[in-house]
């Protein structure tokens, strides 16, 4: 427009000196100047028309313009070296009017060379861009780039790059930011090395530090959280200060607000969780059950832990768990202390009601409280038919085993401290069994049997060895008879009848016991022989008298346990009895 002005200033005083009698020149009343019209428009001063001939401006050389002597304001001549071109004089300088090199084109350019034609500034100046006035873009000779409405607007900080209407506007000294997505870390100040991508991301971060948030409104209300990891839409989305959280999938862990070093992975994973720390859920709505709990791990959809310290794979619809290996639990002698064998085995087995039953999912469900699951508009999500599906299911299923209370009644009676009973831990926990913890006590319990039944063998043994004593003194008393040696039978039948042993008082005993006997009048010599179940002999004593007498033993030196002591008289065995030492 101020090219075309000047032209035409040039025009009308070129017409005012014209000496070309052939042009039509008229100057009407209404003070207009026609060139080549009789009939110039009102609204103008001077109107040029021609088909055929042009306007010339004076030529001269860029010297001879510069020897103008006071040029006026807009006078406008065309040069013809350096750089030729028209020039007008704006009142201190000569000034191109029309551009040595050819501008883009709003439609498009072609012939462009990249080494030399391009967009942008050629001094240490940023290169701006703006929107109906308003700043809309930003390239800074330090690197930074800001591509938006009010995008960086007032960034004072080094190496941050946003793109997206109101990305980073209120970011003053944070600096390594990055922030894609209309919104995104919009209120950022000091922030540093935060990368927020999706709308609204890291929406409300002020001053936390190596956050990452991917997904619309992810980490929204982080304001002072620092290492957080949110890749979802409203992932980790009420986080304002939590710290280390790791948040995938939609909603995940959506209500933390202080809680830190939480892995959640799944839709809405940990998602009522706010201040409990050090969880990690793996599944679909997978997480605690109250908020608050610390060092759960939930894996599977709609998995749930119900206390801190606990862990929990699949929900209440998983009928098998499992794979080729064994479960191992540590079990290294060089880190275990108070060792003592008073595993109870067969008075505890005894005590116990095995049974078989199903399960009520929706009394379990009642008891842990189970969270409702909403979607983003807090509307409930109801069950889906494959999981009603397979609760129907899992409630037909006959279990075999025992009721955990009953099993802690049968140890408490003991004071039995049994680690199989997993007891719960508040008002909306279940009882558990830790069947493998069974095994210790089902052991003790048969080996006390195979101690028992050791015994008994022994017993046989010594009750074999009598009979055939007896029966070797039966066939000798007949060989007596047969042989007419009646003085020497009756002399037997004598020892025999006379002689008796007795059961040890007390029986059983913890360190002294009496045993009791009765001696012939005439015999050679008798003993009493201790012997242990397998048959070893602990003690042979000699005993003398005649009638009744007793021996005490003491058993200083004894283990705990059952032992037989017999009388023998001149080599007869007179009978057998059984005494229980017990410490």
């Amino acid at each position: 427009m101020k090219t075309i002005i000047l032209l035409l200033l040039n025009a009308l005083l070129f017409s005012l000196v014209c000496e070309d009698i052939n042009a039509q020149n008229t100057f009407p009343s209404t003070g207009a100047a026609g060139i080549g019209t009789t009939t110039p428009n009102a609204s103008s001063l001077l109107e040029i028309n021609s088909t055929s001939k042009g306007m010339l401006a004076p030529r001269m050389t860029k010297t001879q313009r510069d020897a103008i002597a006071a040029p006026a304001t807009g006078l406008l001549i065309y040069q013809t070296n350096s750089t030729p071109g028209f020039y007008y004089y704006s009142g201190t300088a000569w000034t191109a009017v029309t551009p040595q090199a050819k501008g883009w084109s709003l439609t498009g350019n072609a012939g462009s060379n990249p080494a030399t034609n391009f967009i942008g500034t050629t001094d240490n100046k940023p290169l701006n861009f703006r929107v109906n006035n308003t700043n809309a873009g930003t390239v800074q000779t330090d690197g930074q780039i800001f591509l938006g409405l009010n995008a960086g607007f007032i960034n004072t900080g080094l190496y941050n790059t946003a793109v997206g209407g109101y990305a980073l506007q209120s970011n003053t000294s944070g600096s390594y930011n990055t922030a894609n997505g209309n919104q995104a870390l919009d209120s950022n100040t000091t922030g540093i090395w935060n990368t927020a991508t999706g709308f609204r991301s890291l929406y409300s971060n002020k001053t936390g530090q190596a956050n990452t948030a991917n997904g619309e409104s992810a980490l929204y209300t982080n304001v002072t959280g620092n290492y957080n990891t949110a890749i979802g839409l409203e992932a980790l989305y009420y986080d304002s200060v939590g710290s280390g959280n790791t948040a995938i999938g939609q909603d995940a862990l959506f209500n933390n607000i202080t809680g830190n070093e939480n892995t959640a992975t799944g839709t809405e994973a940990l998602y009522i969780n706010a201040a409990g720390s050090y969880n990690t859920a793996d599944g679909y709505f997978a997480g605690p059950n109250v908020d608050g709990l610390s060092n759960t791990t939930t894996l599977g959809a709609n998995a749930i832990t119900t206390a801190s310290n606990q862990v929990r794979i699949g929900d209440n619809s998983i009928t098998s768990i499992g794979g080729y290996a064994g479960w191992t639990k540590i079990s290294d002698g060089r880190v275990k202390k108070n060792i003592k064998q008073d595993v109870p085995g067969l008075v505890f087995i005894n005590k116990l009601q095995p049974i078989t039953y199903n399960l009520n999912l929706d009394a379990a469900d009642k008891i842990v409280r189970k969270p409702q699951m909403k979607d983003k508009y807090s509307k409930a999500i109801q069950p889906s038919h494959f999981e009603l599906d397979a609760r129907k299911k899992t409630e037909q299923i006959v279990y075999t085993g025992f009721i955990a209370q009953d099993v802690e009644k049968a140890a408490k009676s003991l004071n039995y401290d049994f680690s199989g009973v997993d007891a719960a831990k508040n008002d909306k926990d279940l009882y558990g069994l830790r069947y493998a913890d069974f095994v210790v006590p089902l052991v003790k319990a048969v080996q006390e049997l195979s101690k028992g039944n050791d015994s008994l063998k022994n017993k046989n043994a010594v009750q074999e060895n009598i009979n055939v004593d007896l029966q070797k003194q039966i066939n000798e008393l007949k060989s007596m008879i047969v042989s007419n040696e009646s003085t020497a039978i009756n002399q037997q039948s004598t020892i025999l009848l006379i002689a008796s042993l007795q059961q040890n008082i007390p029986n059983p005993f913890t360190h002294t016991t009496t045993i009791g006997y009765n001696l012939p009048q005439k015999f050679t010599n008798a003993q009493i022989i201790i012997t242990d179940n397998t048959g070893k002999i602990i003690k042979a004593i000699n005993i003398s008298g005649s009638g009744k007498g007793s021996l005490n033993v003491d058993a200083v030196t004894l283990a705990s346990g059952a032992y037989n002591y017999s009388l023998i008289i001149d080599g007869k065995l007179i009978g057998t009895k059984q005494m229980v030492l017990a410490r």
